[in-house]
């Protein structure tokens, strides 16, 4: 007989492996928990808004406009989150909502974040399904150069330009039409096609 120091932790999300929980849509900020094993998504809404947003380099942030926004952050174990963030028109009442490119630097084509050196959620922020903490630590960063084309029809080279402008003329809200679509949903990105 053989003996084996076991992490009683690691015995329960071994036999919850096949255990899925779906909250479905929800109505407030949290817009999806979907958790299956050590897999875990969980879907986050941010109101459209002003937001005071930072260019790399400079010491006063830029009183932007910006549109709904959705970012999803997948966990599996104690591995790094991986994110992903997109625009909406509207706040998704189905998945079937389709998504745009989210007008911000730093976020890639594919959805994904460059974080560069910008810190992490604290490992208590990412056992919850508040996303509060993400959202500071993404929209509280200063934005570089990365990634800043193909955000904006009005100025598809930089989308920083389009910051720019909205401040100069003290636009209230994003424009809808400047939006470029992903062609791309909710329910694709999330692995839901069924």
């Amino acid at each position: 007989m053989s003996e084996y120091p076991v992490d009683p932790a690691q015995v329960a999300l071994a036999l919850s492996a096949k255990v899925r929980f779906d909250t479905g849509l929800l109505s407030g900020d949290t817009l999806l928990v979907r958790q299956e094993g050590v897999k875990k998504l969980v879907v986050a809404y941010r109101l459209p808004g002003k937001t005071g947003l930072f260019l790399d380099g400079s010491d006063t942030a830029l009183r932007v406009p910006l549109p709904g926004l959705v970012m999803i952050r997948a966990t599996t174990d104690d591995r790094q989150p991986q994110y992903s963030l997109y625009a909406v028109k509207k706040r998704p009442v189905t998945l079937d909502e389709p998504l745009f490119h989210a007008p911000l630097p730093n976020v890639f084509s594919g959805g994904g974040i460059c974080w560069g050196t910008v810190s992490r959620v604290s490992d208590a922020g990412l056992t919850g399904t508040s996303m509060a903490e993400d959202w500071a630590m993404l929209l509280g960063s200063p934005f570089g150069d990365h990634a800043v084309s193909g955000k904006s029809k009005a100025h598809p080279q930089d989308i920083r330009q389009m910051w720019i402008a909205l401040e100069e003329r003290q636009a209230r809200t994003y424009p809808k039409s400047d939006l470029i679509p992903t062609k791309k949903t909710l329910a694709q990105v999330i692995g839901d096609e069924s």
